[in-house]
């Protein structure tokens, strides 16, 4: 008797909420556990399909930060310049990060939402170290 591997097929849908949530800083090895793919499928789409960290940084004309301040290549600066982006007082940036943060929380994205608040409990320490 032969045993055959089932093969998985995840929808189209699954794989729009894998790519959300490895675009919001989840490990890859979560995701796929979170999603029940294959690990090394998910890797192979990101790559194709373009969706890593490092294209997505790309996009909106940042440089993956690695060794430090000097790699800095102006984009944040930029995007404020053109009025993409607005500044915002940090505590007003944190309220927000909070509020957007319980939207996941409410619509079952508990993943993103943590790696919201992450992020903002890392700014908010650079912050108070800074100043």
């Amino acid at each position: 008797m032969e045993h055959h591997r089932l093969r998985k097929y995840r929808g189209p849908e699954t794989w729009a909420r894998v790519r959300q949530a490895y675009i919001a800083g989840e490990s890859a090895p979560s995701v796929a556990r979170r999603f029940d793919v294959g690990l090394a499928n998910l890797r192979r789409r990101a790559i194709i399909e373009g969706w890593t960290r490092k294209t997505y940084a790309r996009q909106i004309d940042l440089k993956p930060i690695r060794g430090g301040a000097d790699e800095w290549d102006g984009g944040l600066e930029r995007l404020v310049e053109t009025g993409q982006i607005r500044p915002m007082d940090p505590h007003q940036a944190l309220r927000e990060t909070v509020r957007l943060a319980a939207g996941l929380l409410s619509r079952g994205k508990t993943e993103e939402a943590t790696a919201l608040l992450r992020a903002a409990t890392a700014l908010q320490k650079l912050r108070w170290t800074a100043g």
